[in-house]
């Protein structure tokens, strides 16, 4: 006679008789937990339960990029197939949301059959793959797409093949990307809804940048093939980081509420590729070089290699800037454009936060006390200064000199240790009414911050 198995009651707070409290969350969340996942982790997770069986055909982002540090080593042994396959077997009524990938590994070169077997390296997709995607998740109403450049690029991938036409589209992030005057067009007359434009290491090929409803444009060391204006009315939100060949010129951006523009006079002329050289760095510096993300100018001074080309673009920089509540303006001691649209410097009347670069520091602090004259209401002032820099005038005087910024709160300088031009700066501003409780300086090697009253100079602080 067989023995029936007795029947073992769960004990209460067992692990074995708790109830699955992920997978009863709602769908919501379930999607939220999906999109830190890339596509094919996604898609693997319908065998969890029966729960999960469909969930992934409805998840709003689609992530297909690869080689990020080898955390998603595991790829489909083909890519291209599963992304396709993906998309066709994907829930037509969920509405998509995000799309995240990168551009091909290899370029194409118009020969490319369909048909013909791909590697086994899973990275086995072309740059036609990467526009039928983008054109996919453009018909599916994606919100936000964004196009990385990949690591083994050969060559920067383009949206001529895609029609930039879409009603819901908000978020465009491009990198490695060239970008024509058509596309530029394209991008801006067909997608009305445009908030957010970030555009990373890429080639500008057009005129103009015009669009009323963009608020957010930030633009990392792009390069700008000729002249560009940029004309955005609803802008709040402006970052200009390093162009290449020519700086932007900027037109009609009265909402403009923050602003950082850092530039390099040896980057901004047509020949820069020839004349700019690396500068060498010993241990010392390299230590330090990363410590602020806007502070390129503790780096060695890169205008060395400028030659006294001509400096191109930048019109309008320091005027479109005017309505701005907070300002980070970077640049080397030798800077031409931002000194030359001080000339004819406006009233910030709503600025509350300003950063300025070694620039400032040139002519007896000449840029520095410009926007103090004209920043009535400043409150936070923040002075970086570099490691190298020219040796400070010996008839530079505060004394006649003089601004009023009766809310000013808190002014940092961040400088080398025993730069001479602390003890200037701070009598400087006291004989303007700033107390020296309000004054506080950051030394670079130990980034610890002392108190002007710790400090000794030739008026007696001490």
């Amino acid at each position: 006679m067989t023995r029936k198995k007795a029947k073992v009651e769960p004990v209460e707070g067992d692990a074995a008789s708790t109830d699955d409290r992920l997978s009863a969350l709602p769908d919501g969340l379930l999607h939220k937990i999906l999109s830190f996942l890339r596509a094919w982790e996604v898609a693997r997770t319908c065998v969890l339960s029966r729960r999960w069986r469909n969930l992934w055909a409805s998840a709003p982002c689609i992530d297909l990029r690869v080689c990020c540090q080898g955390r998603h080593s595991w790829l489909p042994m083909q890519l291209a197939w599963f992304a396709n396959h993906f998309f066709l077997l994907r829930d037509v009524s969920a509405p998509l949301d995000t799309l995240r990938l990168l551009c091909s590994p290899a370029s194409y070169n118009g020969t490319f059959n369909p048909c013909s077997p791909r590697s086994d390296d899973g990275e086995d997709y072309y740059s036609t793959d990467v526009d039928m995607w983008i054109r996919a998740a453009i018909i599916r109403g994606a919100r936000v797409i964004q196009l990385g450049q990949h690591p083994r690029a050969d060559d920067l991938s383009d949206l001529e093949g895609v029609p930039l036409i879409s009603c819901h589209l908000k978020h465009l992030h491009l990198s490695g990307t060239m970008l024509y005057d058509r596309t530029l067009r394209q991008l801006f007359s067909g997608c009305p809804s445009l908030e957010v434009l970030e555009l990373k290491e890429c080639y500008l090929e057009g005129p103009q940048i015009s669009s009323v409803s963009l608020t957010s444009l930030t633009m990392v060391e792009c390069r700008i093939q000729m002249d560009l204006s940029i004309a955005a009315p609803n802008l709040i939100s402006l970052r200009c980081v390093n162009p290449y060949h020519r700086a932007p010129s900027f037109e009609n951006m009265g909402s403009l509420a923050t602003g950082t523009i850092e530039l390099n006079d040896s980057f901004l002329h047509d020949k820069f590729e020839d004349k700019y050289k690396e500068p060498e760095c010993d241990s010392a510096d390299d230590s330090d070089s990363n410590d602020d993300e806007h502070d390129s100018d503790a780096d060695s001074d890169l205008s060395d290699g400028f030659c006294g080309a001509e400096v191109l673009g930048g019109q309008n920089v320091i005027c479109s800037l005017s309505n701005a509540t907070s300002l980070d303006l970077i640049a080397h001691v030798g800077e031409v454009i931002l000194n030359r649209e001080m000339e004819t410097c406006p009233i910030f009347s709503n600025l509350k936060m300003l950063s300025l670069g070694e620039w400032c520091m040139a002519d007896g602090f000449r840029a520095l006390l410009l926007f103090l004259q004209h920043a009535p209401n400043l409150e936070r002032l923040f002075l970086k200064l570099k490691m190298d820099h020219e040796e400070i005038e010996d008839d530079v005087k505060p004394e006649g000199r003089s601004f009023v910024c009766k809310n000013l709160a808190m002014v940092k300088i961040k400088c080398p240790k025993d730069d001479e031009r602390v003890d200037v700066l701070a009598h400087f501003f006291v004989a303007n009414g700033i107390a020296m409780e309000k004054i506080s300086v950051y030394h670079r090697p130990t980034r610890k911050p002392t108190k002007f009253l710790a400090l000794r100079g030739p008026w007696g602080f001490a």
